[in-house]
């Protein structure tokens, strides 16, 4: 059901795209409920607002998989994006600009149970936590903190289990199956008043609840009239999006989601035995003949890609973490070379897209010894001044 959603979702992204309609995407975070009538309802009159201030049609397309958008939003696909922090983050990358956040910001804690002796996040190793859908903020966060660091949730936490229901989450602790949860501040309430075997036992900096990004494509006089209908709310729109676990917008810029976009789930900035060239450098290796592997699904190939590239697909099914069971994910090496000191390059979408790294790391653990990853990828290829095509 989910991906017939999502692809339903995306015909009528194209289709009001070819009328010229505007289309926003609100995206939910994990602990919104995303199929409440009075929640389609508010979004739905929401859309119709931002048509009257833009004085053009304004197409609302609902999902809650942050992921999946995330592809959408590295396409353009979108002209507004309402979503969490971290997919404002992750856009303001990849051609969008934020206009608007939340006036209400989002405190994540690391709670931890008295008897775990927990009292700072360097104690919770070696620890089980419980936390909400790994794509949620609270675990975007969390993650994020620990790569920073240079450490691997897997590795560090005793074991990570996520949940898709933050009551799940909390209730994992009152039966004992995790010493540790993480969730948002403004979702626990009195909780923690109840349970007084629990401590707060580290503080994660905060950041904007929900943002508002929108198309560079759009032209500035469409872009500042939406910035000012957000800050315009009617006081009855305020009250229904409060409902919905929103509530007032105000008006912001790339410097209020600097910081969360930092924390997203990048790929390490080294790997062992690799070599991680430039645009420019790649650029010159491909003239050499050294052969360019594109690891990207086909459908973002064929959106984009840098021309000579091979689209070989790495099938990704581990999770975006350094230590990970390629086990579980599948390379077609018979569509690459066979002499394994043959140089080759590996690219996808750029630092924050993990297909590039994992192709060249399990090629690496194959045996292969002239590995070129190239992370910054078509963002960078593209920033460069260099051509890219589409179709296959």
């Amino acid at each position: 059901m989910r991906c017939l959603a999502a692809v339903v979702a995306l015909v009528l992204a194209f289709n009001a795209q070819a009328r010229g309609d505007l289309i926003l995407n609100v995206t939910l975070d994990y602990d919104q409920e995303r199929d409440h009538v009075a929640t389609q309802t508010v979004f739905n009159d929401l859309a119709k607002y931002l048509s009257g201030a833009a004085g053009q049609p304004v197409k609302l397309i609902m999902t809650q998989n942050a992921e999946r958008v995330g592809e959408r939003v590295r396409t353009g696909t979108y002209s507004m994006l309402l979503a969490p922090a971290q997919l404002v983050g992750m856009a303001m990358r990849n051609g969008y600009t934020p206009i608007a956040k939340t006036e209400q910001d989002a405190r994540v804690l690391l709670l931890a149970t008295k008897s775990s002796q927990v009292r700072n996040l360097e104690g919770a190793r070696g620890k089980a936590i419980a936390m909400p859908h790994r794509e949620s903020l609270v675990s975007y966060l969390v993650n994020g903190e620990l790569n920073a660091r240079g450490l691997s949730p897997s590795k560090f936490f005793g074991q990570v289990i996520y949940m898709n229901q933050y009551a799940a989450v909390l209730y994992a602790m009152e039966i004992g199956q995790a010493q540790l949860v993480a969730v948002k501040e403004s979702m626990i309430g009195d909780w923690l008043a109840k349970h007084p075997n629990v401590v707060v036992a580290h503080t994660f900096p905060v950041v904007p609840l929900v943002g508002v990004a929108v198309n560079d494509k759009l032209d500035n006089a469409t872009r500042d009239k939406l910035r000012a209908a957000f800050g315009k709310l009617d006081k009855d729109l305020e009250a229904r999006l409060a409902r919905v676990k929103l509530g007032a917008f105000e008006a912001a810029g790339k410097a209020d989601f600097e910081f969360v976009s930092t924390r997203g789930f990048y790929t390490p900035e080294v790997l062992s035995g690799a070599m991680i060239p430039s645009a420019e450098q790649v650029k010159t290796l491909m003239s050499q003949g050294t052969p360019l592997f594109d690891v990207r699904p086909q459908a973002h190939y064929r959106e984009a890609h840098i021309p000579g590239a091979v689209n070989v697909t790495y099938q990704m099914n581990s999770p975006k973490e350094v230590d990970y069971d390629d086990g579980v994910d599948a390379f077609d090496l018979s569509r690459l070379p066979k002499d394994k000191n043959a140089p080759m390059i590996f690219q996808c979408n750029g630092a924050e897209c993990w297909y590039s790294y994992k192709a060249a790391r399990y090629m690496l653990k194959r045996g292969y010894t002239k590995i070129y990853w190239f992370r910054t990828g078509l963002p960078a290829w593209k920033a460069a001044g260099n051509p890219v095509r589409q179709g296959s």
